[in-house]
């Protein structure tokens, strides 16, 4: 066969990662991504397991050339680094994150080959098994494409992300399998078609009824009418307009409570006050200022230690109305090269090679926020799009009625990025059946409804106020997925486990 040529099994793979790219966030093709793997699974009939992992990785790697071209400017913008270092930079990541399709494409080719289990089946187990196993530094999952889809989504609230990757994969599967009894002039799969056509109905179906309950309980909810400001002064603004930083803050807040009846809480983004805080502050009135409304902000934080050490915390603060501090949270997903260094603490000479790079001490605190009369939960920068923070928050702290996420995407500039960063923390709100109030510096900021629809945002490098009431979920039930959590995906990697072990044997015994 043609695809099996290794200039045309190269083009396939990487035609799937362009699949990949043009269906995810950004370029929202989002039809694209129920046939991405389709081109590299025909190019993986009849080849060697290695053939199968290097295929995988260049379709990864297609997919995250186009996905994260960003990460250019965050790297001369964030680590300081050169052009031709950040391209590098660019590149190795790329390389990093789209190996994760490798062992996929890997273990479904074992499967057909030893176990003569096809892609429909070992596809779906393969990529649940990796997304969830493999150490991805910026974490997404393929279900992130079908956002503008909400029927499609839903059924996060059961299984999580992973629920969306059966999804997606499974129609995949079917896919394939029809193309391939044409080339091969064999009978109709129609069990395959079937169970692809099955499982997207019965997506669809669960999708309309959570739905419809979803906005049957939202309307019923008490609302918190609340305000975010974003300035559009971003993250050099911190330092070279220091003032002026502070001041539009408190001057758009002053005008949302003016012209605002009945504001309840107002939410700035993430580091929004550019000064150090010391942690045993108990009253912030020179931040709050007259105010006199609850106020959620972003800040830098500091403590000392029994041994005169200094510790650096990024921290969402929480204020009463007079501007008594009601509690800190601290970042605990610290970002690779921006807050944190690898092997700082063994190496501290490390930190001279990234001179912008700052070092902060991961949080502790799992705590949900108690303000405004209801329960916030609090997230900060990419935190909001790791479902297992989240979850471990809200089994901390008990299920809250309303997330907070404070942000800072002025480092990634005019890109895909701000949007892609926002629509992978809509899931979090079909995880939990809560709305989202997530707040940037610079855009985008957004209210999020349970259902996980953005109903209200802003521009992306826009100055504006943004007011919604927003509902309070206050029955306090939790959605199954949050009280089992990732079961789907502890599953698949014991499958793949046991599927292993079975390869190995039977490969010994043809043997």
């Amino acid at each position: 066969m043609l695809l099996q040529r290794t200039p045309f099994a190269l083009l396939a793979a990487a035609l799937s990662g362009a699949f990949y790219f043009l269906g995810f966030v950004g370029f929202d093709i989002w039809p694209l991504i129920f046939i991405f793997c389709v081109p590299v699974l025909l190019a993986l009939r009849g080849t060697s397991t290695r053939r199968a992992l290097v295929l995988g990785a260049v379709a990864g790697l297609v997919a995250n050339l186009g996905g994260y071209y960003w990460v250019v400017h965050l790297l001369r913008e964030f680590a300081g680094l050169p052009l031709p270092l950040a391209l590098l930079g660019y590149v190795l990541l790329c390389l990093y994150q789209g190996f994760l399709v490798g062992p996929v494409m890997a273990l479904v080719r074992i499967a057909d080959r030893d176990l003569s289990i096809p892609p429909i089946v070992a596809l779906p187990i393969a990529f649940c098994a990796l997304e969830w196993l493999y150490p991805l530094i910026f974490p997404s999952y393929i279900g992130n494409a079908l956002y503008l889809a909400p029927v499609l989504t839903q059924t996060a609230d059961l299984f999580g992300m992973y629920a969306l990757t059966v999804l997606i994969t499974v129609v995949n599967g079917a896919i394939y399998a029809v193309i391939t009894s044409r080339f091969e002039r064999a009978p109709f799969p129609r069990r395959a078609a079937i169970a692809g056509a099955v499982v997207l109905a019965l997506s669809a179906v669960y999708g309309v009824v959570r739905i419809g309950q979803v906005e049957e309980r939202v309307a019923a909810a008490p609302k918190l009418s609340v305000a975010m400001i974003q300035t559009n002064l971003g993250a050099r603004d911190k330092a070279e307009k220091r003032d002026e930083f502070i001041r539009r803050h408190q001057a758009m807040s002053r005008e949302a409570v003016a012209t605002t009846q009945g504001l309840d809480l107002i939410v700035w983004p993430e580091s929004a006050y550019n000064r150090w805080i010391p942690r045993h502050t108990q009253n912030l009135k020179l931040v709050t200022g007259d105010l006199g409304i609850p106020l959620i902000f972003g800040a830098l934080t500091w403590d000392q230690g029994p041994d005169k050490e200094r510790f650096a915390y990024n921290t969402a603060v929480a204020t009463s109305s007079t501007g008594d501090v009601i509690a800190f949270f601290d970042k605990i997903e610290l970002l690779m090269f921006g807050e944190t260094i690898p092997l700082v603490d063994t190496f501290p000479d490390i930190k001279r090679w990234f001179p912008r790079s700052s070092t902060f001490t991961r949080g502790t605190n799992f705590s949900s926020f108690e303000i405004a009369g209801t329960k916030a939960l609090p997230t900060i920068c990419y935190e909001d799009i790791i479902p297992s923070i989240v979850r471990k928050i809200w089994r901390v702290g008990g299920p809250a009625e309303v997330l907070v996420n404070v942000t800072n995407d002025s480092w990634y500039g005019d890109t895909h990025e701000p949007l892609i960063h926002l629509v992978l923390a809509t899931f979090r709100s079909i995880e939990t059946r809560r709305a989202m109030i997530r707040s940037t510096n610079t855009g985008i900021s957004a209210f999020i409804d349970p259902a996980g629809r953005i109903t209200k945002r802003t521009g992306q490098w826009t100055k504006e106020i943004l007011v919604h009431d927003v509902p309070m979920m206050k029955d306090g039930d939790s959605t199954i997925y949050m009280m089992i959590g990732d079961v789907l995906a502890y599953a698949s990697a014991l499958l793949v486990a046991v599927g292993l072990f079975r390869a190995r044997r039977a490969r010994r015994r043809r043997r």
